[in-house]
C-alpha cells in the first residue's frame, strides 16, 4: 500500500530549478475544494522502509562481488607482476574499503536521508550563518559530484556490468576469435534493460533477487575455492606458491601500484550502495550493522577466489585475459567448466547491476527533489512507488555508455574520479565531528579511520596523474564542466533565462502523465537526526 501524506506547499517547496510548486497531472488545481474525495492536491509520496539488516547484507556483497571480481585480477597482476604483490593489494584494498564503509555506516546514522556521497558532501560543507543554510562551496562540490556521478560514474558502471555478462556469455561460442562487437554490445544492452525494470515494478523484490543471488554468490565462491584447493592438494599445483616465486617479477612503481590499487579497489567498489537507500533502512543502525557483517565476508571471499586463480593460472595467462574465470574454469574441469563459468559469472553480474540501478536511481531522486536535476526525476510511480523516471534516465545513459567504448576504456573512466569526492566525504565527516558534536550518533568509527582515509584518498587521485595523465584530464574536465553549468542553472543568482523553468514545469507534468508517477515527498531542510 502506497504511503501517502499531504503536504501544503511552502517555502521548503521552492527548488532552483523550479520556482513555486509544479503541479503534477495527479495533482488537482488550486481553485478545486480541497474536502473533494477526489482530490489529490499536495500529494506526495514516500518510499516504502524495505531494507533490513538481512536484505542490507545481501545488497553490500550482491553489489560489491559482481563483475570486480571476475575482472580486477587482470589488472591488478598486471602492474603488480607477481602473485604475492598482487594478493597484498587484494587485502590492502579489502581494508581500505572496510575502513571507508564503516566511515559511511557512522553517517548514515545521524544523517538519515538518501544520497550518499552527494548527502554528505552538501551537509559537512554548507555553513549557518544568520539562521540561514548558506553555502561556502557545499552545494557547488555536491553538483559536481552529482555531474561526475551522473556523466561518468554509474554509466559506466552499469556499462562495465552489461559488457562483462555479455563477454562471458558470447565467448564460448568464439573460442578462435574475438566475439562482434555489436552482437556483444545489444546482448549487454539486453543484460541491463531487464533490471532495470525489476527496479521499476518492485523494490521488495529486486531485493530478495539480490539477496538470493548473493546466495548463489557465496555457492560458486565456495566452488572457486574448493576446486583452487583441490589443484593445490591433489594435483599439487602449489608451485606458484613457493616462497621466491611468489614474488619473482614485484613491480614495485608507485605509480603503477597505485594504478594496482586502483584495480584492487574497483572489485570491493559498491561499499556507498547502503547509504544511497538510507530512508529505505528500518531502521538507524541498519546500514551499520550490514557494514560490519557484509565486509568481512567479502574480503575473505576475494582471498580465497585470488589464491585459487594463482594455483591454477600463471601470471601471463591472468593478465592476458580479462574473462580470467573462464580459463580457469577450462583448465579445472575442461570445456564443462568454461561453461558453467561462462553462466555463473552474467548471473553474479545481474545481482550487481540489480543494486547498482536500485541505488543510483535514488541519488537522481534527492537531486531532483533538491532542484540540482530536472525537477522530474524526483517522480514515484504511484502504484510500484519506485522513481521511474529516474531509473529510465540512468538506464539510457548506461546503454549510451555501453555503445560508445570497450571494458579498458570504461574502467579507466570510471575509476579516476570517484576518489576524489570520497576524501571530501571522509574530511566532511572530521568536520562534522565538529560542527555536529552535539548530535548523537548510535555507531562511530575511531576518529584515526578517517584521518588515514584522507591521505589514502590523496594517494589515490593524484598518483596516477604521473602515469596515466590523459585518464586524469578527461575525467577532471569532466568534473570541472560542472562549475559553469552550476552557476547558470543552479544556483541561487543564476543567469538563465526564464524559459527554463517554464521548460522544466513542462516536463515534470508531461512524465507525471506518462509515467504515472508523483512528486516524492521532500525532507525537511535540517537532514541531521
Amino acid at each position: 500500500m502506497i504511503e501517502m501524506e499531504v503536504l501544503t506547499p511552502g517555502p521548503s517547496d521552492e527548488r532552483p530549478l523550479l520556482e513555486g510548486h509544479v503541479q503534477t497531472p495527479n495533482e488537482s488545481s488550486a481553485d478545486e475544494p480541497a474536502s473533494r474525495p477526489d482530490s489529490r492536491r499536495g500529494r506526495k509520496v514516500r518510499l516504502h522502509k524495505e531494507l533490513s539488516v538481512v536484505f542490507g547484507v545481501g545488497l553490500l556483497i550482491t553489489d560489491i562481488i559482481g563483475s570486480g571480481i571476475f575482472l580486477s585480477p587482470n589488472g591488478v597482476i598486471k602492474r603488480t607482476g607477481s602473485y604475492g604483490l598482487a594478493l597484498i593489494v587484494w587485502v590492502i584494498s579489502g581494508v581500505v574499503s572496510a575502513c571507508g564503509a564503516l566511515c559511511y555506516g557512522e553517517l548514515s546514522t545521524f544523517i538519515r536521508r538518501s544520497g550518499a556521497d552527494y548527502t554528505y558532501i552538501k551537509e559537512a560543507y554548507t555553513f549557518q550563518n544568520r539562521n540561514k543554510f548558506v553555502t561556502v562551496f557545499g552545494n557547488l562540490i555536491s553538483f559536481t559530484y552529482l555531474w561526475m556521478n551522473f556523466l561518468v560514474s554509474e554509466p559506466m558502471s552499469i556499462a562495465i556490468g552489461g559488457l562483462l555478462a555479455a563477454e562471458y556469455l558470447i565467448k564460448p561460442a568464439y573460442l578462435d576469435c574475438d566475439p562482434p562487437p555489436y552482437a556483444m554490445k545489444m546482448l549487454a544492452i539486453t543484460i541491463v534493460v531487464i533490471p532495470a525494470m525489476l527496479n521499476g515494478f518492485s523494490v521488495k523484490l529486486t531485493l530478495t533477487i539480490i539477496t538470493v543471488i548473493s546466495v548463489v554468490k557465496f555457492i560458486a565462491c565456495a566452488c572457486i575455492a574448493a576446486l583452487g584447493i583441490y589443484q593445490i592438494t591433489v594435483d599439487g599445483c602449489d608451485i606458484n606458491f613457493a616462497g621466491s616465486h611468489f614474488f619473482e617479477g614485484s613491480q614495485y612503481s608507485v605509480s603503477g601500484l597505485s594504478l594496482a590499487f586502483y584495480s584492487g579497489l574497483y572489485a570491493y567498489d559498491g561499499w556507498t550502495s547502503l547509504n544511497f537507500v538510507t530512508e529505505e533502512s528500518q531502521s538507524v543502525t541498519t546500514i551499520s550493522k550490514s557494514i560490519m557483517i557484509g565486509m568481512p565476508i567479502i574480503i575473505f571471499c576475494y582471498i580465497v577466489v585470488n589464491l585459487s586463480f594463482f594455483a591454477v593460472l600463471s601470471v601471463n595467462e591472468l593478465a592476458s585475459s580479462t574473462a580470467v574465470a573462464l580459463p580457469f574454469g577450462y583448465k579445472v574441469l575442461g570445456v564443462a567448466g568454461e561453461v558453467i563459468f561462462s553462466l555463473f559469472v552474467p548471473l553474479s553480474v545481474f545481482g550487481a547491476l540489480c543494486s547498482t540501478i536500485l541505488s543510483g536511481a535514488r541519488l537522481r531522486m534527492v537531486a531532483g527533489q533538491d532542484g540540482l536535476l530536472p525537477t522530474f526525476l524526483s517522480g514515484i510511480h504511484n502504484r510500484y512507488v519506485t522513481p521511474v523516471p529516474a531509473l529510465l534516465l540512468q538506464t539510457t545513459l548506461g546503454v549510451i555508455a555501453i555503445l560508445s567504448g570497450n571494458l579498458a576504456q570504461l574502467v579507466d573512466s570510471y575509476s579516476t574520479g570517484g576518489w576524489l569526492y570520497y576524501g571530501l566525504v571522509f574530511g566532511g565527516l572530521l568536520i562534522m565531528r565538529v560542527t555536529h558534536r552535539k548530535v548523537e550518533r548510535k555507531f562511530k568509527v575511531f576518529i584515526g579511520i578517517p584521518i588515514v582515509m584522507v591521505f589514502v584518498a590523496i594517494f589515490l587521485v593524484f598518483l596516477p596523474i604521473i602515469r596515466e595523465p590523459i585518464h586524469s584530464i578527461v575525467a577532471f574536465s569532466l568534473i570541472s564542466s560542472g562549475i559553469p553549468v552550476y552557476f547558470i542553472f543552479v544556483h541561487e543568482h543564476r543567469w538563465r533565462p526564464k524559459i527554463f523553468s517554464k521548460i522544466n514545469a513542462f516536463l515534470t507534468r508531461f512524465f507525471g502523465a506518462l509515467l504515472n508517477t508523483s512528486l516524492a515527498a521532500q525532507h525537511d531542510d535540517k537532514t541531521i537526526s
